[in-house]
């Protein structure tokens, strides 16, 4: 499954390496890519990496408490003042590391996005060809972080991804790479875990659904084998009284009442019979004692679509 790419070409003017931020190869070949539209800001006496607060506007897009979506361009030979020994060459071929294929739950889709926008637009490029980036105001490069999410203390912790890139090209007749690393953070903001919940469920979708489940190559849309989407619109209806495709024995997602004939519980304990497919989330990390207190009080509150079910894990009400 790969997302669609719709991009289009900006070529820079004026002074183009103000904002950009080239990812730390050496001096005679780090102008050949640089990352732009969210500049770096840390450390800020030398930056070189994105920290990005939790909906801060300036530089998340992204509206989910707890989830930072930041843009972020490719730009290619950059006529860089600062970089007054790097000079343009013949560029082939650009690679972000990545999770394949691209049904794997670690695949990362923003940079899979910037990959592909690059090599599609630009490469091969010669070295008259300069200061080239990438930009899309329809289907941007976001690059999504989810923070780390402590629901015994209700804390979010900062979280990382770090972009490894290497370009490949040629100098006349000499080969010329340009491998970057860019480190990305997203660090929590006014906003906790526990804002604007409304009951037990509402912070089992926020909390647990939304950024563990309902990701591209798993739940966020009904796709076989599963066929289930957790989706904030859809999970509840999605859940509870609807009988599991995967359970050998035709029981319910969610039986209200019921934890030990719930699949969704069978399915997050891991406690499966033949065919019933594998543990989730798929791959893991599996849900710490804390969420799983959340599901199984809340299945055996009779499941509630709103309301609090009275769980220790229950965020303050």
């Amino acid at each position: 499954m790969r997302l669609a790419v719709l991009t289009a070409v900006v070529v820079l003017a004026g002074s183009p390496a103000i904002g950009l931020t080239p990812g730390g190869g050496p001096p005679r070949t780090d102008c050949l890519v640089e990352f732009g539209t969210t500049p770096a800001n840390y450390p800020p006496s030398r930056p070189r990496q994105i920290r990005c607060v939790d909906n801060d506007p300036s530089c998340d897009t992204d509206a989910t408490v707890g989830r930072c979506g930041i843009p972020l361009s490719v730009c290619l030979n950059v006529t860089d003042a600062n970089l007054p020994d790097c000079a343009p060459a013949s560029l082939e071929l650009f690679t972000i590391k990545n999770f394949q294929p691209d049904t794997n739950p670690k695949h990362d889709f923003g940079f899979q996005t910037l990959q592909d926008q690059v090599n599609q637009l630009f490469l091969p490029l010669s070295p008259a060809q300069h200061d080239r980036c990438t930009a899309d105001d329809v289907n941007p490069a976001t690059i999504s972080i989810t923070m780390k999410l402590s629901l015994r203390t209700q804390t979010y912790h900062k979280t990382s991804k770090t972009l490894r890139s290497r370009l490949d090209g040629h100098a006349g007749t000499t080969a010329v790479n340009d491998s970057d690393t860019l480190k990305i953070s997203c660090l929590p903001g006014v906003d906790g875990p526990c804002t604007g919940v409304t009951g037990t469920f509402d912070q089992m979708r926020r909390q647990i659904f939304t950024p563990r489940c309902a990701l591209p190559t798993c739940h966020a849309a009904a796709q076989p084998p599963h066929d289930l989407s957790l989706q904030p619109g859809d999970a509840y209806t999605n859940l509870v009284n609807v009988v599991a495709s995967e359970s050998n024995r035709s029981l319910d997602r969610v039986l209200p009442g019921d934890v030990d004939n719930s699949f969704l519980v069978l399915k997050l304990r891991g406690t499966l019979e033949l065919g019933e497919g594998e543990r989730m989330p798929r791959g893991g990390p599996y849900l710490d004692a804390s969420a799983m207190q959340l599901i199984t009080d809340w299945v055996a509150g009779g499941a509630p679509e709103t309301g609090f079910v009275g769980s220790a894990s229950d965020c303050p009400h």
